[in-house]
């Protein structure tokens, strides 16, 4: 389905991404969440994200109902296997999947992506809190049951796990093990309360771990990533999925509450490889103009759909750029990528000032220093208290 020499970005589609889907280019592959198919407002959504995209994948959202949150989601209560569709709802838990409860929800969440003409059929997947949880034997069981509900679409797995889990080499080989027997043809890999922005080497280098091991049963995928996903792919991921302009981590909350739109007001720099609030993207774009597109307007002048198709079209171009290259060469021409784009930031850093309104802050582009580290560049120094 994906090729590790051709790799994508795959957007994690919002509604609100519907007029930026209209004018950005052609999509390798695009990630709709099931909840758009019980929305009657989102049927023209749904039908342009169909057409733009090559590959549409859709994700069943089941983590959720492991937690009380959906109960109080109306969409996600609508969606066919939802233990609230008829009454208040229960919380899924292992010991009620017996076999036949396994095969009744995988029946109604494979129906629905079918229904949706999705391009694979997405396992229920839960989020698993340890490798020797019980949750884990029925991830892999769906997942396999999944095959004979699929109607001969490709299946995918989700390996839902919370970052402090997998920092563990025993604990990734015992993920990389189980998953390897769910006879899946794809891996989307979540790593919940992951912040690329936040994390360190050793977090990175576990992820991008873990993606390897997966990769060695079936071509894997990175979900919720911003310039991580291009490591990901240096290190022989088939792409990545992340937001145009948010939903590029994935805290515990959105398993709780539902997505949350925290940084709509922003704009993607592809020059620097970073996302900032507008008024501060448009004043380094104005003083680095090398960070954004060349003869754009301010970020300022930009209306969201605006920004948001900017935003597509930039990291898509990213991907097919490092795609370019042959897997050996990836890493290093990564690492001379994230280090022009350090360069751009400090540069603007600088020549904005620390007494300016608009501020650059050093925190605002680490993640790169440590994505370059991690591609054999130099090694990043630790933030202090005064660049935060």
């Amino acid at each position: 389905m994906f090729d590790c020499n051709a790799p994508v970005f795959a957007p994690l589609l919002l509604p609100s991404d519907e007029d930026a889907l209209a004018t950005c280019g052609p999509l390798q592959a695009a990630i709709l969440s099931a909840t758009t198919a019980v929305s009657d407002r989102l049927g023209s959504f749904r039908r342009i994200a169909r057409q733009r995209a090559a590959k549409l994948i859709v994700d069943p959202r089941t983590a959720v109902f492991q937690f009380e949150g959906y109960m109080s989601m109306e969409d996600m209560r609508a969606l066919p296997y939802s233990p609230g569709r008829t009454t208040l709802g229960t919380l899924w838990q292992p010991s009620r999947f017996s076999r036949s409860r396994r095969r009744e929800v995988v029946q109604a969440v494979a129906a629905l992506q079918i229904h949706l003409e999705a391009d694979a059929v997405v396992a229920p997947y839960f989020l698993i809190p340890d490798p020797r949880h019980d949750w884990l034997e029925v991830a892999v069981d769906v997942a396999r049951e999944t095959r004979l509900q699929a109607g001969g679409r490709p299946v995918a797995a989700n390996v839902c796990v919370d970052i402090d889990t997998i920092l563990a080499e025993h604990a990734r080989a015992a993920y990389g093990d189980a998953f390897g027997e769910s006879n899946a043809d794809l891996f989307l890999l979540t790593v919940v309360n992951l912040d690329e922005r936040e994390a360190s080497p050793d977090e990175v280098r576990a992820v991008l771990d873990l993606l390897a091991r997966l990769s060695q049963t079936a071509p894997s995928m990175l979900l919720y990533a911003g310039r991580l996903g291009l490591s990901a792919i240096a290190a022989g991921a088939v792409g990545y999925a992340g937001g145009t302009l948010e939903l590029e981590a994935h805290p515990r909350r959105y398993l709780r509450e539902g997505f949350v739109n925290l940084r709509a007001n922003a704009h993607y720099l592809p020059g620097a490889m970073v996302r900032l609030p507008v008024r501060l993207a448009a004043a380094v774009a104005e003083c680095v103009p090398a960070t954004d597109v060349a003869g754009a307007a301010p970020a300022t002048r930009l209306v969201r759909r605006e920004r948001a198709r900017r935003a597509l079209d930039a990291k898509a171009a990213e991907a097919h750029w490092l795609g370019s290259y042959v897997e050996s060469e990836r890493e290093a021409a990564l690492a001379g990528r994230f280090e022009e784009a350090i360069s751009l930031c400090r540069e603007a850093r600088a020549a904005l000032g620390e007494s300016d309104g608009e501020r650059l802050a050093r925190s605002d582009f680490h993640y790169l220093e440590v994505l370059g580290e991690i591609a054999g560049g130099d090694k990043a120094e630790l933030l202090g208290d005064a660049s935060l």
